[in-house]
């Protein structure tokens, strides 16, 4: 009995070393940054410099990622509310008419989705937009009075941008809404059909309330991941270091993260610490959030 005890204390101190010993990187990842990154931010000039400059120059003393940040707000979010407007009904579709064969081609379909190399995707939208770029500009966008916001459109843009972060988002949220879909029980279900009336009012009023929750968790995740990708926005957006409209190259956090980091200048390395901290706190807020509301 002894013995049992004892096999059972050893067993209990090894599952709780190896659980402290796969999250130990990640909060030491966490600490850096923000040491690190909060030393940067205070040598750049301050929060508020930081958050409103653009990048500095190799001759600079003071800078930030104003720019970028502008950017990588605008194309998150709507990158996120078109992957979310595709997602939903997509893994709807999957978890209310998993036994049809076009809904597990679906599925399949977005299983691979989700593995699949965010710089690929990066590249198949710089592919469609230089063939359409044209057509569009000609016959839609050159009557658009323009501005920061509507208008011909350049090879790079932050539409491109949010259109390939849109399809990083689709296969998180349409895989977490086919999965809460297909946990509803039975009863509850009936009883959805009973009150609903039409299987739109059911499957889309009555029964999203139920599963609304995980829904929400699923496009905040999704949001969180978007975020923070670089490779999509490589040949799509591309960056740019001062304001100027979405509809040419648009900077993203990310991106002077990935370019400063390779400068040879103290500054802009120092600069891409902040940038680090900045871009992990946008992402942990929103992870927060999705814990929160679960």
């Amino acid at each position: 009995m002894r013995l049992r005890r004892a096999l059972d204390k050893l067993g209990m101190a090894l599952f709780v070393a190896l659980a402290a010993l796969a999250v130990a990187p990640l909060f030491w990842l966490i600490a850096d940054v923000y040491i690190k990154g909060a030393a940067a931010i205070a040598k750049l000039g301050g929060l508020w410099t930081f958050l409103l400059c653009p990048p500095p120059t190799p001759f600079d003393k003071e800078g930030g990622v104003g720019p970028m940040l502008v950017g990588t707000l605008y194309m998150t979010a709507l990158g996120a509310l078109a992957g979310f407007a595709v997602g939903f009904p997509l893994g709807v579709y999957i978890g209310e008419m998993g036994r049809e064969r076009l809904a597990q081609i679906a599925r399949a379909g977005v299983n691979i989705l989700v593995e699949f190399p965010t710089v690929a995707i990066g590249l198949f939208v710089y592919a469609v937009m230089s063939l359409a770029v044209d057509d569009l500009n000609r016959y839609i966008l050159s009557k658009l009075p323009g501005g920061w916001f509507l208008g011909p459109l350049e090879g790079f843009n932050a539409y491109a941008g949010a259109v390939a972060l849109a399809i990083v988002m689709i296969p998180y949220v349409a895989l977490a809404t086919a999965s809460a879909y297909a946990s509803i029980e039975r009863p509850l279900r009936e009883a959805a059909y009973g009150v609903g009336g039409r299987e739109f009012n059911a499957v889309f009023i009555v029964l999203r309330k139920v599963v609304s929750r995980a829904v929400l968790t699923a496009a905040l995740i999704g949001t969180a991941k978007v975020a923070g990708e670089t490779a999509p926005l490589l040949f799509t957006a591309f960056g740019n270091a001062y304001y100027s409209p979405f509809t040419g190259p648009t900077g993203a956090v990310s991106l002077w993260i990935w370019y400063a980091a390779q400068s040879p200048y103290e500054v802009q390395i120092l600069s891409a610490y902040g940038a680090a901290a900045v871009l992990l706190t946008i992402v942990l807020v929103i992870f927060i959030l999705a814990r929160v509301l679960r």
